[in-house]
């Protein structure tokens, strides 16, 4: 995708966005999967824009276990302050799924208006807020997920919350099944387990990663 097709540009146009670049200290870097390309530990004063790829946002705890925070696909957006991380976390990172290809931007020169007074950089700002606005009802959602007592509890709430986003009863699983047990923090073996108790009780259909609420 193109870097002005990104949430963050929104309503600019794209040879505005363009001359923007300069004044943000933007440069663009390639990464390989399984490549470590941010960390909340570092304080970097950088926001970032996938621009190819998908990523994710990875808690990393300290007898190895990890936990799925957030996943990013092309046009996802990280860093500084765009996410709710705090240095008490430690150990958040963010982690390419594939081959990533990001935009990095100074965040400190995007809240600020810049010496060229550049004339969109107010609708910068209000993105940034919109942006903000859609991380915080993410969070929303993952902490009634979170929140539900059992495996299947938490399986039968993110599978209505990704197919009210889909608007149909069939939808697509956006995590492996390793990915998915760490981002409901379930043991994985356990989940499967669930998952084919759910299809035998009429609950489900599964076909790989594709699901439907019956």
């Amino acid at each position: 995708m193109n870097f002005a097709d990104s949430q963050l540009f929104f309503g600019i146009e794209p040879e505005q966005a363009e001359r923007m670049l300069p004044c943000l200290e933007a440069a663009s870097r390639d990464f390989p999967a399984g490549k470590l390309m941010y960390s909340y530990l570092s304080g970097q004063s950088s926001a970032a824009v996938i621009l190819e790829g998908s990523a994710s946002v990875v808690r990393y705890e300290a007898n190895g276990s990890r936990t799925i925070l957030e996943s990013l696909s092309a046009g996802g957006i990280f860093g500084a302050d765009l996410d709710f991380y705090t240095e008490s976390l430690g150990s958040v990172h963010v982690v390419c799924d594939t081959p990533c290809r990001v935009l990095f931007l100074n965040y400190e020169k995007m809240i600020r208006p810049c010496r060229s007074a550049c004339p969109r950089h107010l609708d910068l700002v209000q993105n940034i807020l919109s942006i903000l606005s859609g991380k915080s009802r993410l969070l929303g959602e993952r902490v009634e997920v979170l929140s539900q007592r059992s495996i299947r509890d938490k399986l039968m709430c993110y599978f209505g919350q990704l197919s009210v986003k889909s608007g149909s009863h069939t939808f697509t699983l956006p995590f492996s099944m390793m990915d998915l047990a760490d981002f409901l923090s379930v043991n994985r073996s356990a989940m499967v387990r669930e998952l084919r108790f759910m299809r035998e009780d009429g609950l489900i259909a599964m076909k790989k990663r594709e699901v439907t609420l019956l």
